[in-house]
């Protein structure tokens, strides 16, 4: 069934490519004869088309098995192999292999085919026979990389694996593309890679480590790792992480732990040299610790531990940030958790270390009066804050006036209303010279007076 699914796949995509939309279902075998007697090559091309289309969409039953074409066609199809125009030639050669009967005639005229959709099809056709010629794989690579076209490149690889076990032509010149510059193409050779059949030889090998631990793109080092693990390598994969997260400079144990929470791996062995990369001298380290168990989602009491001691000790607070966040992925409350959060809440000095806290509260769905106070308390410090510095400027008219109609500062104005009120009674009563100008209003005083405070 993977055979007829997969030249089920060609000849469609062939037909599609030459516009060829005549369907299997609405034609007779009566029209179909005559068509393939027709003058009009295109007419003729047209037909074996349909023919090759039915073949491979009519459905098939294993208890009454039927010819893929009726009987009175397969003559003339088999005729249509000798026509004088070669496109007429090339659609009866890949309507044989449709009906599963190719023959020598029909096999040359594949490896005839030019280029585009008839040497895409002929690539399609000779592989699911079995043919593992390198004009066969180069035109199935070419396709698998050039094609941005999903389903071609599930096509090409299900065929590459299909006859990698069969020649290492495969993997050697699939080993060529990881050199590519361009990071896609490696990525897509990575995953191609881990889906051939049969072991891989040793320089394969290095290059998938190499790529691993080297390559600039975290895509890339994880489909190398993968594909390492899915062809009976995943012993030495485990061996390299556990090597650079003991031994080497810092930079190795931030690869390992990126690798780690990528390949979503955590057995035995590994958990001792993790849990030192906790207290580890670097921040780096430390941080990548916190991101690869919160992306493990380690739920072990030796991890959370760990956690709960960088959010109160340790001197970066970035760490502290890191670690509460991941605290609150890791989703695991316990009542310590919950209390050294709302500690940090109130107390930590850095505010992206109160906001991480106040967001790990928030996914951890802590509720109770304790937090209820800390957050009113920190939203009246903020709101007071605001107002007394840049928040007067947006201030509503109705919190302006609550906030100048308070007891002591009404208080305060009348006081000072008298007091300047007595003062423009002495300026009036000890006026000597009646021509100078009045003495200036109280209106002015009290504006005056306003301005100096």
């Amino acid at each position: 069934m993977a055979e007829l699914s997969s030249l089920r796949y060609a000849v469609e995509g062939w037909r599609s490519a030459w516009k060829i939309k005549i369907t299997w279902q609405s034609v007779t075998i009566e029209g179909l004869k005559r068509a393939l007697k027709d003058l009009h090559y295109h007419v003729r091309l047209s037909a074996i088309a349909t023919c090759a289309s039915g073949a491979v969409n009519r459905p098939r039953e294993k208890q009454h098995p039927t010819d893929a074409v009726p009987q009175e066609l397969q003559p003339l199809l088999l005729l249509a192999l000798d026509d004088p125009v070669k496109r007429v030639q090339m659609a009866a050669a890949v309507c044989q292999y449709a009906m599963g009967t190719p023959d020598s005639r029909a096999r040359v005229i594949l490896y005839s085919a030019g280029v585009g959709a008839d040497s895409w099809v002929a690539a399609q056709c000779l592989a699911v026979e079995g043919d593992y010629s390198r004009p066969v794989i180069q035109r199935l690579l070419s396709q698998h990389f050039v094609s941005e076209v999903h389903t071609d490149n599930k096509q090409s690889a299900a065929l590459l694996a299909s006859i990698s076990s069969k020649t290492t032509l495969v993997r050697s010149l699939l080993a060529e593309e990881l050199n590519c510059a361009n990071w896609r193409t490696r990525l897509l050779a990575c995953n191609t890679i881990s889906q051939l059949k049969g072991p891989i030889n040793k320089d394969l090998a290095n290059k998938l480590i190499y790529l691993m631990w080297n390559d600039w793109s975290g895509n890339v080092k994880q489909a190398a790792a993968q594909a390492l693990g899915k062809l009976g390598m995943g012993r030495d994969v485990h061996n390299e992480l556990r090597m650079k997260l003991e031994e080497g400079p810092a930079s190795w144990r931030v690869e390992a732990l990126i690798l780690i929470a990528h390949l979503q791996i955590m057995t035995a062995k590994l958990l001792p040299p993790f849990l030192k990369c906790f207290n580890d001298n670097f921040v780096a380290v430390r941080k990548q610790a916190c991101l690869t168990a919160a992306a493990l989602i380690m739920k072990y009491s030796m991890v959370l531990n760990q956690l709960i001691q960088l959010t109160q000790n340790d001197p970066a607070w970035e760490v502290k940030v890191v670690a509460i966040s991941a605290l609150g992925k890791i989703g695991c409350l316990t009542p310590t958790l919950q209390d050294h959060l709302l500690w940090a809440l109130h107390h930590e000095e850095k505010p992206q270390v109160r906001i991480a806290a106040c967001q790990a509260l928030k996914i951890l769905k802590v509720k109770g009066p304790e937090l209820q106070n800390l957050l009113q308390e920190s939203h009246g410090k903020a709101l007071v804050f605001w107002l007394q510095t840049e928040g007067h400027q947006f201030r509503p008219p109705g919190l302006q006036v609550q906030r100048l109609c308070t007891k002591s500062i009404i208080t305060d104005k009348v006081l000072l209303m008298e007091k300047l009120e007595n003062m423009y009674q002495q300026q009036r009563k000890y006026l000597v010279n009646e021509s100078r100008p009045d003495t200036t209003p109280i209106s002015q005083l009290l504006q005056e007076r306003y301005n100096s405070e």
